[in-house]
């Protein structure tokens, strides 16, 4: 704008030259305004910006030369200064790498004139002051220097840091955390200067009540949360040595955090640095609950694995787990926590015991046999008690759940998943005698309420674990699988005790009708694993390409795999004859076809039976189709005879009988005549597992074409057929005497030593004795109270498990190769004997009359016919049982009746020859002639 005047007082108006005007919107406006104050905004940052770092320049430039200045000075004069001056000049200016020198001369003023320094400080207040500074000049200096160097500004820190004052002021400026750097870089001579260092606060923590907090929470954060190294174990050992440590303080201190943090290293320390003169209470074990909440996290990554597989080999092999386990197993601190809850039995230490044994059952997936305290607790009935009256009391509402439950883990499925562990575990180690009553733990009515409430749960749970939409809300924890592993392991320990006692009423686990889709057996998903909040798992070489299933069959599948019982047998057996059928083909045609083109004629020698069975039909690929069997008689003819498939079924039942005689050597019988493999077969033939292979396709094939054969098992030996291990509880099948003198030895109340028992047993091997050695140098390990239980547990593992390892093994690969093993889970031990050998039931004629077909002119209203039933309905149990043997090669009827059965049919034979043969036996096919 021009401001000259030159006389002309109006505006002229401006010339555009740019064509019409246009009119300026509003929001063009206020948009131009904004980027004109934001470029303003800019330049003042700008400006700012420079001139504080301008600021910053001049100031470090300023101090620079005056600390240059000062440091000339201090070199000027010397050691004629003060010591009081010296140290305020050195503080100013000290640079780590300038003044290194000037800094150890000074140490070395401090070491020399030590005890003239402290009384100066004790009535100079300022020089106070400078030394406070100086000690944490030489606390931030140990670990910059060499270990000559730090063994200097260690010997200062120990002669000027004996004040409550001065100890506080260095615990604000990182004194703990200087001294815990220094303690990974330190020789062990070098640690006792350390530990008098580290424990300098806690002398001084009861005269100053502002200390206490501040070296409690120091020490906690950078000696007990941070990482477990060999050094701080050694300076652990060390301050634990230390009577006057205030180890209960820490605890209080602990206990008063709401949430703590960096668990597993801190949960090492405090049981490190426990005394052993320290009785617990209930800030310990609430400590021990809180901070063994992430112990879980050190165990091994675990991949999708066969459940029964035992892989807690790898697991032993962790040290970090192994050294918590052995300080949890100290029998001292076992003894007395147990002491402090029979003592304190309230609401809150059970609770807290309740979340610390939760815990530890986290960690391992037999952690009830690996810590002391679980195990103990574990044949505690009143602690199982306690912990069902807890529930039963004031949890059940909260038991009631539908899913939206386990979106937030809460005390309620703590204490289930605890009870649950804890009642399987006391429920196996009993004998059955003992198992009447339960003791005073539990009465018929609990056990009931106990059975209805968790039944629902793992349903429940069921419907969780397989939701019906796609994404579940609920997040598939350690904590969350556990409760479902363990809940549903429960309800079958329930069921199994429940065909024992019987304390539900009939019909109790099957009243609610389960439907099972026939598409789980045509394409048999019952092999295939199925993982909760997850569904199916397919293998990477997995060429079946199986459809998905629905929600409702997924969880009808894992009913079957994980609570078959929810079924009813008749069902179950049911859906084996279907997994049969369906294993050879799909197409029934083709399947027909089949089994006809394979069908082979197999000449077998009466009198070498196993021999030639085990020559011709071991190396048979698939014994899943049918083959035809030709007897050789004993002066060398074929027999004859129709075979309707009652030769097959002789040949079976005649090849088994030889193979399960103990006179063969192959397998045993117990002391109830029930059989099981002979654990020195080793001495006998040298390729065994191929015989035991050979039998084991044999009973699966009976199985298969639903044969029952008459082989009494022993308990034991049918639960390894569904799982690798079987547990102690099963020794008494095999050994009843040991298993009432384990159990002697485990309630034994006075010292087990005086029994001079050792890690070693007597082995009797056809004969000869040989001494076996429990573990690793055994025989010279003696059986205290201490390790009995141990003892107990390697001693049944060793008959049960060790000794026929390789010939279960090979029988259940025989059996498998035949009949999946997963088929057979849906059984229990004792219902599997029935699938094998069938039930001791009474023959039911009018079933077998009225499921008869009969052939040539022969009917159901034939007087041959009337007369033969009229005969028959007056035989004795013993003469219908010679009577179906007789006809169909066994004496035992189908487990489902005759109404599933094609075995028997009737036919006339026409002779002119009245001579004594009234009737032949052609396998399946009655040849009757008629009566006049």
């Amino acid at each position: 704008m021009d401001y000259s005047f030159e006389g002309d007082s109006k505006t002229r108006p401006e010339q555009n030259l740019s064509g019409a005007s246009k009119k300026i919107t509003r929001d063009v406006l206020l948009q131009k305004t904004y980027e004109e104050r934001r470029k303003r905004q800019e330049q003042r940052v700008k400006l700012q910006s420079a001139q504080l770092l301008q600021s910053h320049i001049r100031s470090y430039l300023v101090r620079k030369h005056s600390k240059q200045e000062q440091r000339q000075h201090y070199d000027c004069i010397g050691n004629s200064t003060m010591i009081k001056e010296a140290l305020s000049r050195l503080l100013f200016f000290y640079h780590p790498s300038e003044d290194k020198q000037r800094m150890m001369n000074m140490m070395d003023k401090f070491n020399s004139n030590h005890t003239e320094i402290l009384k100066q400080i004790e009535h100079d207040q300022s020089l106070m002051w400078l030394v406070k500074r100086f000690l944490a000049v030489c606390l931030k200096n140990l670990m910059i220097y060499n270990n000559i160097e730090k063994d200097a500004f260690i010997s200062v820190l120990n002669k000027f840091s004996n004040n409550p004052n001065t100890v506080e002021y260095l615990l604000t400026k990182g004194y703990y955390g200087y001294l815990r750097s220094y303690l990974e870089y330190t020789k062990d001579q070098a640690l006792s200067e350390a530990v008098e260092l580290i424990h300098r606060p806690f002398v001084y923590i009861n005269s100053n009540s502002s200390l206490n907090d501040l070296a409690l929470s120091e020490f906690c954060k950078h000696f007990l949360k941070s990482s477990v190294t060999p050094n701080l174990k050694i300076l652990i050992s060390h301050i634990r040595s230390k009577s006057d440590f205030p180890f209960n303080r820490i605890l209080k201190y602990l206990n008063s955090w709401s949430f703590i943090e960096g668990g597993n290293s801190l949960l090492y320390c405090v049981l490190t640095l426990e005394p052993d003169s320290y009785e617990p209470n209930y800030d310990s074990v609430q400590v021990l609950s809180k901070l063994s909440m992430k112990l879980h996290n050190l165990r091994p990554a675990e991949h999708h694995e066969n459940e029964d597989s035992d892989d807690e080999e790898e697991m032993e092999q962790d040290w970090e787990l192994s050294d918590y386990l052995i300080m949890f197993n100290k029998p001292d601190r076992v003894r007395k926590l147990l002491h402090f809850l029979h003592r304190n039995s309230t609401d809150q230490v059970l609770t807290s015991f309740t979340q610390l044994c939760h815990n530890l059952l986290l960690v391992y997936k037999d952690s009830m046999r690996k810590y002391l305290l679980l195990y103990r607790l574990g044949l505690s009935g009143k602690f199982i008690n306690m912990l069902w009256k807890n529930i039963s009391n004031n949890l059940c509402e909260q038991l009631e759940m539908k899913g939206a439950c386990l979106n937030s883990w809460s005390e309620c499925h703590t204490t289930l998943s605890v009870f649950c562990d804890m009642f399987t575990f006391f429920i196996e180690t009993l004998t059955d005698r003992e198992n009447v009553d339960l003791g005073d733990a539990f009465l018929q009515n609990d056990l009931y309420n106990m059975s209805k409430l968790l039944k629902k749960v793992a349903k429940d749970l069921i419907e969780v674990a397989f939701p019906m939409c796609r994404s579940s809300t609920i997040t598939a924890t350690p904590e969350v699988l556990h409760l479902y592993k363990t809940c549903l392991n429960c309800v079958r320990v329930l069921y199994n005790l429940d065909t024992r006692k019987h304390f539900c009423p009939a019909g109790f686990w099957t009243a609610e009708k389960i439907h099972v889709s026939p598409d789980l057996c045509r394409k048999d998903y019952l092999s295939r694993t199925i993982l909760p909040f997850h569904g199916l798992v397919y293998d990477d070489n997995d060429e079946s390409h199986l459809p998905p299933l629905s929600t409702i069959e997924q969880r009808s599948l894992a009913i079957l795999k994980n609570m078959p019982f929810f079924i009813t047998f008749n069902t179950r057996v049911m859906l084996l004859r279907d997994l049969c059928r369906y294993s050879v083909d799909d197409d029934d045609y083709q399947r027909i076809h089949t089994m006809f083109s394979n069908e082979r004629v197999i000449v077998i020698r009466r009198t070498h039976l196993y021999e030639d069975a085990f020559k011709k039909i071991s190396n048979k690929s698939d014994l899943k189709y049918r083959m035809r069997i030709q007897f050789i008689n004993n002066v060398g003819l074929e027999e004859a005879g129709i075979d309707g498939g009652g030769i097959f079924k002789e040949f079976i039942n005649e090849v088994l009988k030889t193979a399960f005689d103990p006179n063969r050597g192959f397998f045993l019988m117990t002391a109830d005549n029930m059989l099981y493999p002979n654990p020195n077969v080793h001495l006998i033939v040298e390729n065994f597992m191929e015989h035991y292979h050979f039998v084991g396709r044999l009973v699966g094939k009976a199985i298969f074409e639903n044969i029952l054969v008459d082989l009494p098992l022993a308990e034991f030996f049918l639960v390894k057929l569904l799982v690798d291990r079987a547990s102690a509880h099963y020794l008494q099948s095999l050994d009843p005497v040991l298993y009432r003198n384990l159990l002697y030895l485990r309630d034994y109340s006075g010292d087990v030593s005086d029994l001079g028992l050792d890690f070693s047993i007597v082995n009797n091997d056809l004969g000869k004795t040989r001494i076996m050695e429990l573990k690793p140098d055994g025989a010279n390990i003696p059986v205290t109270n201490e390790n009995c239980l141990e003892y107990i547990q390697r001693l049944a593992d060793l008959k049960l498990n060790t000794q026929l390892k390789k010939q279960c093994q090979a029988f259940r690969e025989g059996l498998n190769s035949v009949v999946p093993l997963t088929w057979l889970k849906m059984f229990s031990p004792k219902e599997l004997q029935v699938i094998i050998s069938g039930d001791n039931q009474e023959i039911d004629i009018s079933d077998l009359s009225a499921h008869t077909v009969y052939g040539g002119e022969f009917t159901a209203d034939h007087p041959t016919i009337i007369l033969f039933w009229t005969v028959v309905h007056r035989f004795t149990d013993i003469q219908k049982k010679q009577l179906l043997k007789f006809v169909t090669s066994c004496s035992r009827p189908p487990l489902l009746g005759f109404r599933v059965s094609a075995d028997i049919r009737w036919s006339t034979q026409f002779s002119n020859d009245l001579g004594p043969l009234l009737v032949q036996k052609h396998f399946h096919i009655f040849l009757l002639r008629k009566f006049r």
